[in-house]
């Protein structure tokens, strides 16, 4: 009696080299579709961790003032133009915004805002501290 073998001496057929064709293209077009999202995260996180740098930065030469320049000091905003709503960046790319408060008559609330653009919205990050006289 003849026995047909599960696996042919002659290799694949034409439907199996197929079939491994069409699972290997579902794959790699998951793939493809997958990094564009991914590297938008990461730009994203990235740009966040520089705001937040550059809006500490900001805090720490504030608080370096002293008490006495921060009281006497306006409120600040970094030069316009900014972006426009079609996300056509004009100047830097961030701009930082600083309002101050007098809580106390020796105590001064500092609010650091870092804005940047992204094409489907605008994002900040907003930092916060408070300056006494009493700081050295």
């Amino acid at each position: 009696m003849y026995r047909k073998s599960l696996l042919s001496p002659r290799g694949f057929s034409l439907i199996d080299a197929m079939m491994a064709m069409v699972v290997m293209v579902l794959g790699l077009s998951a793939l493809r579709n997958a990094f564009p999202t991914h590297l938008a995260t990461e730009r994203q996180a990235s740009e966040r961790v520089q705001a937040t740098l550059l809006g500490k930065n900001y805090l720490e030469q504030l608080r370096l003032r002293g008490f006495a320049a921060l009281a006497a000091l306006p409120q600040t905003t970094t030069p316009e133009p900014f972006v426009d709503d079609q996300q056509q960046v004009v100047g830097e790319r961030f701009r930082v915004q600083m309002t101050r408060a007098l809580e106390a008559e020796d105590l001064v609330a500092v609010h650091v805002k870092v804005v940047w653009p992204w094409p489907a919205s605008t994002h900040q990050v907003q930092l916060a501290t408070y300056i006494s006289r009493h700081d050295k």
